[in-house]
Formats: C-alpha cells, structure tokens, sequence
C-alpha cells in the first residue's frame, strides 16, 4: 500500500500544494463572492475585506504568522514546521488569484457556493491531511483549546469556528439576514463529508485493531504521533498458536494515515483492520486513560 513512507518528498508535497490551490480556489471562486464567512483565517480575511478594504491575502498571511508563533509558544516547535507550509502557501495562492484572476460569472444563487465551494474545500483539505500536510490557520487555536484547556476537539473546533461564522452572519446580516450564516453552516457540512470520503470514508471515527510482534513500537509511535490512547490485548493464531498482541485504538479521520505509516514502519507484517466508531463514550487522549 501506499504510505507517506513510501513516498517521495516531491510527490508529497506536491499533493499538498494541490490540495491547498483547491481549497483557495473554491474559497476564491465560490465562497467569497457570496460573502459566506465559513470559518477558518479565510473567514476572518472576508471579514477584514469586507469591513476594512484590507486585501484578503495579506489578512490570512498576518492572521497566519501570529497563529503559528502562538502555536510555537503553546503547542513547541514540532508544531510549528508542521503548520509553516501550509500557512505561507495558502496566502501566497490567494494573493496571486485576488491579483490576476478575475472572478467567475456566477448567477445569484447560494447553491452553488454551498456545492460547488465545499466541495472543492473539502476535496482539497482532504489532500492536505491525506499527504500528512496541514492548513494551518485556525488548525492552531483548536489545538490549544484541546490540549492546554482539556476541551473536547469537537467542541474546540464548534467554538472557533463557530465564532467565526456567527460574526460573519452579523457582518452581513444587512445584505443576507440570517440566512447567510445558515448558507455558511451547509457549506461548512459539505466540506467536511467530502474531507471525510478523501481521507476515511464517511466516519469520522475509527476503531483500528493491529495484531503484531512489535506491540512496543507501534504503540510508543502512536503516542509519539497523535497521542490517542492504545489498549493491548493478548491474542493467540488460530492456525500458528503463535502468541501476539493486538492494539486496539480510537482514531480521528485526519489521524487514519498517519497509523497507516505508523504500522509500515514499525511491523509491515502486522495485520490491520478498521471499523467504524460509534457510540463513544469517554476520552480516547493517551494523556488520560487508554482507550
């Protein structure tokens, strides 16, 4: 299979570099001109546009450098490269469409910011995460709230950008009323199905089990990765009566690869399944109990 292992750093990053143009793209082509404000430092730089006269780029390119400093501060350095990419490239496509691509023809309908805008965000987010890259951007303070105030990631992610969303309602509330942050909210939900079909499926949880030899490795890289909580359960071949150890951990859809690799490195041998995670109950952060 394919793993980020196995891939080389040009390939890699050059599936990143596309999966943030997408994403730029459908917020440039589709959501801007709709003024739907969906969250993210995009969100913010259509506030600050719409406001301020303040171009959109240099909003998410400011925005960008502070969040990752933050981030550097709160979250240490390793954070910090993985953000750095992400954050430059995204103002720099921006900038270059703002300045030489003139807007689409578009008909006065929101549908198509909500279809055409998600889908296009979603599917180049989706490439970010599957490639092991990141946006950066509000990526940072969701982080923050999850690890140094113990909030859920859920409900980190509904507080920033839900703040988002609301002030964009309240900045157009004269130009759409309600209805726009309701717009903002759909395309919110349409972004994040097509994320989830590119990097997962459509769960955005999963229980992965990995019968190995090497239960030490796996389990010291998962902790090391994406501090998520690994329970080990002794197993027995049916075939062999070899003895084995099976992980058992809970996962988020952005994490699914990074197991992937995790497993390639340490036991390629080792066999792996996942199912859907429904019904979860409790915390699955390796910090408190293991799942």
């Amino acid at each position: 299979m394919t793993t980020l292992k196995t891939l080389t750093p040009r390939r890699r990053y050059g599936m990143i570099t596309l999966g943030i143009f997408l994403m730029v793209a459908g917020f440039y082509y589709f959501i801007a001109p709709y003024n739907l404000v969906i969250g993210g430092v995009s969100g913010v730089g259509l506030l600050f546009n719409e406001l301020l006269g303040v171009p959109m780029w240099l909003v998410v390119l400011v925005l960008n450098a502070v969040l990752l400093l933050l981030g550097w501060a709160a979250l240490g350095f390793a954070s910090f490269t993985r953000s750095l990419y992400g954050s430059l490239v995204f103002p720099i496509f921006l900038f270059l469409l703002e300045q030489f691509s003139p807007l689409l023809d578009l008909p006065n309908d929101p549908l198509i910011a909500i279809a055409f805008g998600g889908f296009f965000m979603g599917l180049g987010f989706g490439y970010v995460i599957r490639y092991g890259g990141t946006s950066g951007g509000t990526d940072i303070p969701i982080k923050i709230l999850n690890r140094k105030l113990k909030l859920p990631l859920s409900v980190s992610i509904y507080l920033v950008d839900g703040a988002i969303i609301f002030s964009g309602m309240i900045a157009f509330y004269a130009d759409a009323g309600i209805a726009g942050g309701l717009y903002a909210i759909l395309t919110v939900v349409v972004a994040g199905k097509v994320a989830d079909a590119v990097v997962i499926g459509s769960n955005a949880l999963r229980t992965v089990q990995i019968v190995t030899d090497k239960p030490d490795a796996i389990k010291s890289l998962i902790y090391q990765n994406i501090e998520r909580g690994v329970s080990l359960v002794p197993v027995k071949g049916g075939y062999s009566d070899h003895q084995k150890t099976m992980l058992v951990t809970v996962i988020t859809r952005n994490e699914y690869h990074i197991i992937r690799n995790i497993i390639a490195e340490a036991d390629p041998k080792a066999f792996v399944f996942a199912t859907p995670a429904t019904e979860i109950q409790g915390d699955f952060d390796a910090r408190t109990e293991d799942a």
